[in-house]
């Protein structure tokens, strides 16, 4: 992934309008990436660093995570936008992001002259969505399959292989907090069910970073 973005970003050099189009943009930790006034006008290449998409619920005053955004993945507002009712945001969650903002027009007009570069788009794009669907059916199921399903995922996404231990270390953001709002559930819940996963032996510590035994995961 990283060469094929480095592939189009050095495509796109070769035309003189690039420094005009093209920005690099770097966010800290609790920043947010505002979309909503250039809603559709820019494409997003994450070079580094992680951030997450939140379904904002005025009902509950609380925040739901609907996604994890991953490095190179390419992001565009519309992408997020099958909530027509419903406010998000997207918070940068590592201590820094690095991403490229690109004007849509220009990114896609250039790239209709070279439809081969358009695969790393679509592939990105699909694997956005495949990885929301795979929420929306967590969602469905009870609170211990939830945190379940959620710790796979995230060792899965940027999990980071122990192997001296024979364990999967989660990024330092990835605390009660982050999981009781990807989870869709309360704080102290997830707390409980922390406890219940570390008597289990599926956890090391029910403290952030989470370490998952390797051989406990169904991946």
């Amino acid at each position: 992934m990283p060469e094929k973005l480095g592939t189009v970003l050095g495509y796109l050099k070769e035309f003189p309008d690039y420094n005009k189009y093209v920005t690099k943009k770097t966010y800290t930790n609790n920043e947010k990436i505002v979309f909503e006034e250039e809603k559709a006008k820019h494409i997003l290449f994450v070079l580094e660093g992680y951030a997450a998409v939140e379904l904002e619920d005025n009902l509950r005053k609380t925040n739901y995570i609907s996604i994890f955004v991953l490095p190179y993945n390419v992001l565009g507002i519309d992408a997020f936008s099958s909530y027509p009712k419903k406010k998000h945001s997207i918070t940068v969650m590592s201590e820094k992001l690095v991403l490229y903002k690109i004007d849509a027009d220009f990114l896609l007009n250039i790239l209709a002259m070279k439809p081969d570069v358009n695969d790393f788009l679509l592939t990105s794009i699909a694997d956005v969505f495949a990885r929301h669907y795979a929420l929306l059916g967590m969602i469905a199921k009870n609170p211990k399959e939830r945190i379940y399903m959620a710790l796979e995922n995230l060792a899965v996404e940027m999990g980071i292989e122990d192997e001296e231990k024979n364990e999967i270390v989660l990024p330092s953001f990835i605390n009660q907090s982050v999981l009781a709002r990807y989870c869709r559930t309360t704080q102290p819940n997830i707390s409980n069910l922390l406890t219940e996963l570390v008597e289990e032996e599926f956890l090391t510590s029910k403290k952030s970073p989470y370490r998952i035994d390797k051989d406990s995961l169904d991946i």
